[in-house]
């Protein structure tokens, strides 16, 4: 991995060697207080072990999905412009508008359990009250063209990091109000993005071709090159050892980083397979959306060996997966529903 330089405390900036347009502006830009609105799901339960569907309002296309500290799951509904909520105890869905024109992309809950979700078309960060449903915009530089944000992450002193498709990274300080955004070309394609238990946050550049680590603790950047084995990411986790999985649609692979430019792939044996979405679990094992052939796919790094767990049903693309502890959540935009799978027993490694 190639470190670029040191960073000053957020200010990252003289990070990037080619780095533009680094200003700062107050936080709050705008503020809404839409009503949520609510719709009920049946009362009914499937069997013991049978999924359970929360099927969403047509055209939500789920692109995003969080577990919340109450235990609540969330996700953005991108062409309805909204974010979800979902009780499981209930089974109640309440949307909550961000505004007119809004396509939220990204979530992450923040230390005072607000919702932060970065937006692809209206180039600000929303900040969702669950309480009250009052949404607050924080706006980029006025004299930054448009990012294409499209994920964000916490780090461990509560600064927001963000990322521009355009190639662009940046950090906002909810304590100060500031907002560091600077530019870069390895930065190109900058999408996914993950944390990691030690409390880097990693992004991947998919147009560059690239891998990138923010260690905030040490002021450290570092990049580096994805393998030409690993075409087409469409997923990206980190385990709990710190190391980082990536899925390769078009190259039908799981990748793993280790560091020190150690790389592992592990190649699908389903000619039909195009891995998404994907978790690590705490037994080392992971969990990924084969949209290909329509299955969630458990592989063991251990014995190199993949296994079929269920079907993940009718639709479409699976950009996200989240681990319940209890349960594994599984989006798809192609169906617009959330499907909830019962807990896996731990993988024999």
């Amino acid at each position: 991995m190639r470190t670029c330089s040191s960073m000053k405390g957020t200010v990252f900036a003289s990070v990037l060697a080619a780095a533009t347009g680094l200003a700062s502006l107050p936080a709050l830009a705008q503020t809404v207080r839409p009503e949520p609105q609510r719709v009920a799901q049946p009362a009914s339960l499937p069997g013991l072990g049978a999924p359970v569907d929360f099927e969403l309002r047509v055209a939500s296309q789920p692109l995003a999905l969080i577990q919340a500290s109450d235990g609540t799951i969330w996700f953005a509904a991108y062409t309805l412009g909204a974010l979800g909520r979902i009780d499981r105890a209930s089974r109640e869905i309440t949307y909550f508008p961000l505004g007119t024109g809004a396509r939220p992309y990204g979530l992450v809950e923040a230390p005072d359990k607000s919702i932060l979700a970065v937006d692809r078309a209206l180039n600000v960060l929303h900040r969702l009250a669950p309480a009250n449903g009052e949404v607050t915009r924080i706006g980029m530089p006025a004299d930054l063209p448009f990012l294409d944000l499209a994920s964000l992450r916490l780090d461990t002193e509560g600064r927001i990091w963000f990322s521009g498709a355009s190639g662009w990274l940046g950090s906002h300080d909810p304590r100060t109000g500031t907002t560091d955004v600077s530019s870069h070309e390895d930065l190109q394609g900058l999408v996914l993005s993950a944390a990691s238990p030690t409390g880097s946050l990693w992004f991947v550049a998919g147009k560059s071709g690239r891998m990138i680590r923010i260690d905030p603790a040490r002021s450290r950047f570092d990049s580096a090159v994805i393998p030409p084995e690993a075409q087409g990411i469409r997923g990206m986790a980190v385990g709990p050892a710190g190391e980082v999985w990536l899925t390769a649609m078009k190259s039908q692979t799981l990748v793993r980083y280790t560091g020190r430019a150690s790389w592992m792939t592990a190649k699908l044996p389903w000619p039909e397979s195009r891995p998404q979405a994907l978790i690590v679990r705490q037994d080392g094992s992971i969990v990924f959306a084969d949209a290909g052939r329509r299955k969630l796919v458990r592989y063991r790094p251990g014995l190199d060996r993949f296994e079929d767990l269920a079907d993940l049903g009718a639709g479409g693309a699976i950009k996200a997966m989240v681990d319940l502890g209890d349960a594994i959540a599984v989006a798809d935009m192609g169906a617009d529903r959330i499907r909830i799978y019962p807990d896996l027993p731990p993988a024999q490694n």
